[in-house]
């Protein structure tokens, strides 16, 4: 058996347990549940990562166990560490009204754009910021210059244009 650290956030807050074998081995990895969201675990190695998946809650601790292949292991050369990272944040999927709709970005121009429009709803989903802005039947779309960066879908009963930015608040794909 191979152990190693699992970190979180930095820490180190688990172990990730690789059974010997041939073709396939076994690699197991948990943490205590820190309850605030869903984390996907990775194996880390000097020449890259395998992702392990989605960690299930059970008994106050998050674990995911997987059959990878030997060589798919022995590709990331030396193993550094396991690492659980945040995917989803509990209490971030409700959408929220703003009236401040400018916040989101940092890019002057953008910001300028956004500070004109009245009513528009944000929520967190991980590293991003998405925001969501009314469409108004025969007026423009919200953002045109940024149209192919939305996906249209219902927010808050209304049709929306939603977009997608980073913490530094520069447009991102959807």
């Amino acid at each position: 058996m191979e152990e190693i650290r699992l970190f979180c956030g930095g820490r180190p807050r688990g172990q990730v347990v690789l059974a010997p074998g041939d073709v396939r081995r076994e690699v197991r990895s948990s943490m205590d549940d820190p309850g605030d969201g869903l984390y996907r675990a990775f194996l880390v190695g000097e020449r890259g990562e395998l992702p392990l998946g989605v960690m299930e809650p059970a008994g106050g601790r998050l674990t995911v166990s997987r059959r990878l292949y030997s060589r798919d292991v022995a590709a990331l050369g030396r193993l550094e560490r396991g690492e659980a990272r945040l995917s989803f944040r509990f209490g971030e999927s409700a959408w929220r009204e703003t009236d401040a709709p400018g916040e989101a970005s940092a890019l002057p121009e953008l910001r300028a754009r956004l500070e004109k429009i009245p009513r528009a709803w944000r929520r967190r989903e991980g590293e991003r910021l998405l925001l969501a802005l009314p469409l108004e039947e025969g007026g423009p779309f919200p953002l045109e210059a940024l149209f192919c960066l939305a996906r249209v879908e219902r927010v808050a009963g209304r049709l929306c244009a939603v977009y997608a930015f980073d913490r530094q608040g520069r447009p991102l794909p959807p």
